[in-house]
């Protein structure tokens, strides 16, 4: 049973992956010496487009509507040297793509965009079924908070594959709500169960 549940998990896995990656596509491109070119197609409602500094800010922001096709040009004459990153995410995903600002002009790295899977968690009944793809070589940090934020559990996880899966039984704890946050490099996700 528990091989049938785990072979379903990641049947659902790789559908999902396969539908994100075909439904929406990012392309990122040089326009001229000082103007990136963005493009989304088959974009969803609620997808958000992000251009943020190397410390994180958000110097753009939008929350898009289902459509076809957008576009936004974004023009770093009038941003300070260094490196920017232009986002996009969605429900289950974030694309991210490094643009390099220099005295030269502005650069992609080739094969620098990188795309980074959202955990899934599902409950039944007393168990919390967890699920995230992994594709940055970095370890997992898991962490989950009761409601007045006491630490239940932490753990580190590393090289258990590109898909982790840990069930964890919350049927010794009282009824509530908890706070799972996975940690990948300096990326946090956050999810929210009731039991």
């Amino acid at each position: 049973m528990k091989r049938v549940i785990n072979l379903s998990l990641i049947m659902i896995a790789m559908l999902l992956s396969t539908t994100i990656m075909a439904s929406d596509v990012l392309s990122v491109k040089i326009e001229n010496s000082s103007t990136i070119n963005v493009s989304l197609t088959n974009t969803s409602k609620g997808q958000k487009l992000y251009l943020k500094d190397y410390s994180g800010t958000i110097l753009f922001n939008i929350t898009l509507e289902a459509t076809s096709s957008y576009r936004k040009y974004f023009n770093l004459s009038v941003v300070e040297n260094g490196i920017y990153f232009v986002e996009t995410e969605t429900e289950f995903d974030l694309k991210v793509t490094p643009v390099i600002k220099n005295k030269k002009g502005i650069a992609l790295i080739d094969n620098s965009a990188i795309t980074i899977f959202k955990p899934k968690v599902l409950v039944e009944n007393a168990i919390v079924k967890t699920m995230i793809t992994v594709t940055e070589n970095a370890p997992l940090y898991i962490s989950i908070y009761d409601n007045d934020g006491v630490l239940m559990i932490k753990e580190k996880i590393e090289e258990e594959g590109p898909v982790f899966q840990r069930n964890y039984n919350f049927s010794g704890v009282p009824a509530g709500k908890y706070i799972i946050y996975f940690s990948i490099k300096d990326r946090v996700f956050t999810k929210e169960v009731s039991i």
